[in-house]
C-alpha cells in the first residue's frame, strides 16, 4: 500500500469519529451521557487515532526507518485501539463496568505497545538530531495508559464520591496535557517551521530536550495533587507545566517573527496553542486560590470548553488541514486539496475563537448558546471541505503542473523536511542555510546529488543532501 492510500484509509477512521462527534453535538439533548460522549468522541476517538497514525509516521521519518509496506502491525494496533474505544463507549452507555474495564485495558495495552514500538525504533536507529520528538511520543503513550486506568476506575460505581472527583481531575490532566499536550509540543519542533515555510529557529531542539523532564515532573505533581485532593499541589503542578510549555515554545517565537502565520492551518494551530497557555494560566490561579477541593473541581470544570474546543479541536483541524494535502501525491493534487481546505478560513477562525471567548466569559445563557452554535458550525464546516479536498485531489492526481501556478513544495519534500531534516544549523564557514522545504530569499537552489536514499520518501529515489528528502 502506498503512502497516499494508507493515509486516506487511516484518515477515514478519524473522519468517522469526527462525524459521530458532530451527530452527538447536534442531538445532544436526546442522547444519554452526551457531555461524556462529546469529550471522549473527540479525545479518545478522533484525536487519539490521529496521534497514533501521525506519531508513527513522523517517528519513521525522523529515525529514517522505512515503514512496513503491509503495515500489518500498525493496522492491528489501530483496529484494536478502536475496538477498545468503542467497547468503552458501549460500556458507559449501558452502565456495564466490566465492559468498560475490558475496553479500557485494551486501550491501555495498545498505548503501551505503540510506545514500546517507538522506543525500540529509537534505540535501534542511528543517532537522529530530532529523536527528542520520538521521546515525547513515548512519554505520551505512558500518559494515555495511566489515564485509561484512571478512567476505568472512575467508571466503577463502587468508587466513593470524593475519590471519583479527585480522579476526574487527574484523568483529565494526564490525558489532555500528557497524551495530547506532549504529542503536540513534540511534533511542533519540526512541523511548525515547516508549516510556516521558514527555517527552524536556533535552540528549538535544545529547548524541547530540556523541557521534557520539566513537563513530566509538573504533570506528575499535578496528577498526584489531584489524587490527594490538594488544590495547592495541583495548582503548583499547573504552574510548573505552564512554565515548561513556555520554555519549550519560546524559540518558536523567532520563527513567527520571521514568517507570520497567514493560512488556516498555521493560524488554527497558533490559536490552539494560545488557548492551551491561557487555560493553564487560569487553572494555575484558580486551583492555587481554591479553598476546598469541591471549589477546585468547579474551577477545573470551567476550563472544559477552552481546553477541548479551543486547544484540542483547533490544533487537530489545523494539523489535518496542512497534512492532508501533503499525502495526496502530485503538485496539482496538493494545490487543489489545499485550496478546498482553505475555503472560508477567515470566517471560520474568527467565528470559532470569538464564539469560544463568549462561551468562557460570564455572558448571559442565551449568548452562550448562540455562540456555541456558531462555534459548532465553524468547526463542522471542516468535514465537507475535507471530503471535497480528497475528491479534488483524486481528480487532479494526474494533472500536470502549469507554469503559472504558485509554488508549493511537493508532498515528499514538505513532509520529509517536516520530519527528517528541517532546520539544520549552518556549520562554521558554510553558506548553506538550515534545511527547509522553502529556501530563504536570495538563496540559489541547491544542487542535486546522488546521496543516500531517503527512508521517509516512499520512492526512496535521489535525494537532496540538505534535507535527505526526495526531489520531485
Amino acid at each position: 500500500m502506498n503512502r497516499s492510500g494508507w493515509h486516506l484509509r487511516a484518515g477515514a477512521v478519524v473522519f468517522a469519529w469526527l462525524a459521530a462527534l458532530l451527530v452527538v453535538a447536534v442531538a445532544h439533548r436526546f442522547v444519554p451521557l452526551s457531555g461524556w460522549l462529546l469529550i471522549h468522541l473527540l479525545g479518545l476517538g478522533a484525536a487519539s487515532n490521529a496521534i497514533l497514525i501521525w506519531s508513527r509516521h513522523f517517528a519513521d521519518a525522523l529515525l529514517r526507518r522505512p515503514p512496513d509496506p503491509a503495515r500489518t502491525a500498525e493496522v492491528l494496533r489501530i483496529a484494536a485501539f478502536n475496538a477498545g474505544a468503542v467497547t468503552v463507549v458501549v460500556g458507559m452507555l449501558g452502565r456495564w463496568w466490566p465492559v468498560v474495564l475490558v475496553g479500557g485495558v485494551v486501550v491501555g495495552v495498545v498505548a503501551l505497545a505503540h510506545g514500546a514500538t517507538l522506543l525500540r525504533q529509537l534505540r535501534t536507529a542511528l543517532p537522529a538530531r530530532f529523536g527528542v520528538t520520538v521521546r515525547y511520543y513515548v512519554a505520551a503513550t505512558a500518559c494515555l495508559a495511566i489515564g485509561a486506568g484512571l478512567g476505568v476506575a472512575m467508571a466503577n460505581s463502587a468508587l466513593p464520591g470524593d475519590i471519583h472527583e479527585r480522579f476526574v481531575i487527574a484523568h483529565a490532566a494526564v490525558n489532555l496535557f500528557g497524551w495530547v499536550g506532549l504529542t503536540v509540543l513534540g511534533t511542533l519542533v519540526t512541523l511548525w517551521p515547516t508549516m510556516l515555510r521558514t527555517r527552524m529557529a536556533a535552540g528549538v531542539e535544545v529547548a524541547a530536550r530540556r523541557g521534557l523532564p520539566a513537563l513530566l515532573t509538573a504533570l506528575a505533581v499535578a496528577a498526584a495533587g489531584a489524587a490527594a485532593g490538594s488544590p495547592l499541589i495541583t495548582g503548583a503542578g499547573a504552574v510548573g507545566y505552564l512554565g515548561a510549555v513556555g520554555f519549550v515554545l519560546r524559540p518558536h517565537l523567532d520563527e513567527i517573527r520571521r514568517k507570520r502565520p497567514g493560512d488556516f492551518a498555521t493560524l488554527s494551530v497558533l490559536a490552539g496553542v494560545a488557548w492551551l497557555t491561557g487555560s493553564l494560566a487560569f487553572a494555575a490561579v484558580a486551583l492555587a486560590t481554591s479553598p476546598t477541593w469541591p471549589a477546585a473541581v468547579v474551577a477545573a470544570g470551567d476550563l472544559t470548553a477552552a481546553v477541548l474546543a479551543g486547544f484540542l479541536v483547533q490544533v487537530l483541524l489545523g494539523s489535518l488541514t496542512y497534512l492532508t494535502p501533503v499525502v495526496m501525491g502530485g503538485r496539482a493534487a496538493t494545490l487543489a486539496a489545499g485550496a478546498e481546505l482553505e475555503r472560508g478560513a477567515p470566517w471560520r477562525l474568527t467565528v470559532a475563537n470569538a464564539g469560544l471567548l463568549l462561551c468562557v466569559l460570564p455572558t448571559p445563557s442565551l449568548v452562550r448558546v448562540a455562540a456555541s452554535m456558531l462555534v459548532l458550525v465553524s468547526y463542522a464546516a471542516f468535514l465537507p471541505l475535507l471530503v471535497r479536498a480528497v475528491w479534488r485531489a483524486h481528480r487532479n492526481r494526474d494533472t500536470p503542473s502549469t507554469p503559472g501556478q504558485p509554488h508549493v513544495a511537493p508532498p515528499r519534500r514538505r513532509l520529509g523536511a517536516a520530519a527528517a531534516g528541517l532546520g539544520r544549523h549552518r556549520r562554521p564557514g558554510s553558506r548553506r542555510w538550515p534545511a527547509s522545504p522553502w529556501p530563504p530569499p536570495d538563496t540559489p537552489p541547491p544542487r542535486r546529488s546522488e546521496s543516500r536514499a531517503c527512508t521517509s520518501c516512499p520512492t526512496r529515489s535521489r535525494s537532496r543532501p540538505e534535507t535527505g528528502c526526495g526531489s520531485p
